[in-house]
């Protein structure tokens, strides 16, 4: 990160865009629509940012996560401005359109990738169909290499379904993917053509020079 920036890393620079703004143009042209939530000590300057209402002619609603309590308690925050089959990702991770397109394939998916420590993440077990049969958040013990890149598709029983906290207080998606798989329903996991996830200044400088070379 720049040594004395403060705000949100989905509006760090990478090149001519921001992050968020890589991430928003992956979106496969079905998209009509953004639900953003948002909340925390940034929460200003993302609505700033997005002052206008609308990106790229799709118009944009905001919802606020009161409590930080999970990526999947996130996502629930959205459920009344969502109907039918949605995409979420997070905002701070870019992301490839051919990726997106793919989720987009199936009715249930998530997007992953192989991972050298996949111990940070959420990892994912498949069958020889490529379908989700175990989802585990930052195991501590190997699972599997496949990782979590934190993009899905899902339905509106991703908000019917209740599952408890994790040990950590937060409620994660892998377990809520695993909820669906108890009740029958398949999740195709997708494998991306590539993922950068900006969480340091190296990653950041990282897919700089990636981009660049598009």
């Amino acid at each position: 990160m720049a040594k004395d920036y403060e705000g949100p890393k989905h509006l760090l620079p990478v090149g001519k865009k921001t992050v968020i703004e890589y991430a928003l143009d992956s979106l496969p042209e079905e998209i009509d629509g953004l639900v953003m939530v948002v909340g925390g000590p940034h929460e200003d300057k993302i609505r700033d940012f997005f002052k206008a209402g609308e990106y790229r002619g799709m118009p944009i609603e905001f919802v606020v996560q009161e409590e930080q309590l999970g990526l999947a308690h996130a996502f629930k925050c959205a459920k009344d401005l969502i109907d039918g089959r949605w995409l979420g990702m997070v905002g701070d991770d870019i992301y490839s359109s051919k990726s997106m397109k793919d989720l987009m394939k199936h009715d249930l998916s998530i997007m992953s990738i192989k991972n050298d420590h996949p111990e940070n993440f959420g990892v994912l077990v498949v069958d020889s169909d490529g379908y989700l049969v175990r989802a585990v958040e930052k195991p501590k013990e190997f699972v599997s290499d496949l990782v979590s890149c934190a993009a899905m598709v899902m339905d509106e029983s991703f908000f019917e379904t209740e599952i408890p906290p994790s040990a950590r207080g937060e409620y994660e998606t892998p377990d809520m993917w695993m909820e669906l798989v108890k009740q029958g329903r398949k999740i195709k996991v997708v494998t991306a053509d590539f993922w950068l996830p900006i969480n340091d200044k190296e990653q950041l400088e990282e897919a700089a020079r990636i981009l660049e070379k598009d």
